[in-house]
């Protein structure tokens, strides 16, 4: 006779890695930052292309902006939970997941405002470089 069980999310696993993830929880730290730069990677070559064929660069724009800015707080947020808390490289994930989910909603609001912010800085360096 089957039983029908109900199996409730556990913040303790992830995808079945969860005990590579947990004896090392020092790799989170590492994949936090080194995973944005190396992502941003192909997304610069995929925008070099959407450039060339010209095509919309909004999408592109949002994946470098959320890749950026995940770099630099994901890290430093993994770091802060990584020395304050017990050291659980699966609640660290989920953690810089959550951070780049949120960085992805952010740039995906704010694209046209912070591509027009680089846009300002562009030409202010340019003018003083001149004067």
């Amino acid at each position: 006779m089957p039983r029908n069980i109900m199996m409730g999310f556990s913040f303790n696993t992830f995808f079945g890695l969860e005990d590579r993830i947990t004896d090392y929880p020092e790799v989170v730290i590492f994949g936090a930052m080194f995973v944005p730069l190396l992502l941003l990677i192909p997304v610069a070559l995929i925008g070099w292309i959407f450039r060339k064929l010209k095509l919309n660069m909004y999408i592109i724009h949002v994946l470098l902006y959320t890749l950026l800015f995940t770099f630099i707080f994901g890290a430093i947020t993994i770091f802060v939970l990584f020395f304050i808390t017990d050291k659980n490289g699966v609640k660290l994930v989920y953690c810089w997941l959550t951070v780049f989910t949120g960085m992805f909603i952010f740039s995906l609001i704010n694209a046209n405002t912070i591509t027009k912010m680089f846009t300002d800085w562009s030409k202010i360096i340019k003018y003083k470089q001149n004067q």
